[in-house]
């Protein structure tokens, strides 16, 4: 299975046409057969200011990629600035770490990397006043929402009430089903709970999309 591989390699940020003359120096080169071989198929290439970034699908591609590249631009006389990093995409944690650390392989090291992918999407969403996923609740009578709302709003909790309609602000996608679990069980009779990804900001009520749908579209 094809794995997510990158190289980095910084320019000199000095020359602002350097980036672009590296880039047509890689697209011009004619990379000879066993070099081919070693880098297995094709190899991305995107650019970032003064970087330049080559993906792989192996790390043994991505090393015989970033030597390549970086012999072929400092023979153009090309600076690079620091060295060529190569880094692996961690799929649970959704980050790049550097190659030399390893994909989680037990349950504990993947639990691990999930806490560290929660606790970036919580300082996230709190710096930028914008939650990320939604606890949306519809109640059947106007007074059960307006003291449902108050009581959540006196455990602390942010609440955006709309007639019958609640609207709970969340960090991330578990601690809105463990909320949303935990109010199925204490909420009114006839009251409906969804969990949704946040469609417009709850903690900023100022946004894109300020408009949160309960139970779906109607057909």
């Amino acid at each position: 299975m094809a794995e997510d591989w990158r190289v980095t390699i910084a320019m000199d940020p000095g020359d602002e046409g350097l980036v672009s003359r590296a880039l047509e120096s890689v697209r011009e080169h004619d990379v000879e057969s066993e070099a081919r071989k070693r880098l297995g198929g094709r190899v991305a290439v995107s650019r970032d200011d003064d970087r330049i970034f080559l993906y792989a699908d192996t790390e043994a591609a991505a090393r015989e990629a970033a030597g390549l590249v970086s012999t072929l631009l400092v023979g153009h006389g090309l600076a690079l600035e620091g060295e060529v990093a190569i880094d692996r995409w961690h799929p649970v944690e959704e980050r790049w770490e550097d190659a030399s650390v390893a994909l989680p392989s037990t349950d504990a090291a993947r639990r691990a990397e999930h806490e560290r992918l929660e606790a970036d999407e919580d300082a996230e969403a709190r710096a930028e006043g914008v939650a990320p996923w939604e606890v949306r609740i519809e109640l059947e009578q106007h007074d059960e929402a307006a003291a449902f709302a108050d009581r959540l709003e006196q455990e602390g909790h942010e609440v955006v009430r709309r007639w019958t309609f609640l609207l709970i602000g969340a960090e991330d996608e578990d601690a809105a089903r463990e909320l949303a679990a935990r109010l199925r069980a204490e909420a009114p009779d006839g009251t409906k709970i969804e969990v949704e990804p946040g469609s417009g900001p709850v903690w900023d009520v100022y946004g894109n999309n300020p408009f949160a749908f309960f139970g779906g579209l109607a057909g």
